[in-house]
């Protein structure tokens, strides 16, 4: 399903950057755009990233580190796949 209808985003793109280790918006804007035209898909997309245990990501990502169920590689690389 599209969300983000300016920037042709769908919620697969999106589940597959979180599932890469983003953990803001403002990481899934930079990565993919969403939420920078119209804005009309900024509340879906924070929904999407509620689904991430934050305080485990948060803490991961402050010291490089994957936190539990996330691959090592980049975020990138998955997004490609």
């Amino acid at each position: 399903m599209i969300v983000c209808v300016c920037k042709s985003v769908s919620d697969r793109q999106i589940k597959a950057c979180v599932d890469a280790g983003a953990t803001s918006l403002e990481e899934l804007q930079v990565d993919l755009g969403v939420a920078l035209c119209c804005g009309k898909c900024e509340d879906y997309v924070r929904e999407m990233l509620d689904g991430v245990p934050c305080g485990i990501a948060c803490s991961a990502r402050s010291i490089g580190q994957p936190y539990p169920g996330q691959s090592a590689e980049p975020r990138e690389a998955a997004l490609a796949a």
